[in-house]
């Protein structure tokens, strides 16, 4: 996989969850929606076309 600068859209509850995660100071609940959403989408537009 060659790495590049990628740029994301969020939703609305994507938003609604980075901004609760940051006012919770949550470690574990930031490392799985890392996990469960950032990564899946960072790797959706790194696949070659």
């Amino acid at each position: 996989m060659n790495l590049r600068k990628v740029q994301i859209e969020l939703d609305v509850s994507d938003v609604q969850q980075v901004l609760a995660i940051a006012l919770d100071e949550d470690k574990d609940k930031a490392l799985e929606y890392i996990k469960a959403r950032l990564v899946k989408q960072i790797e959706k537009v790194l696949q070659p076309h």
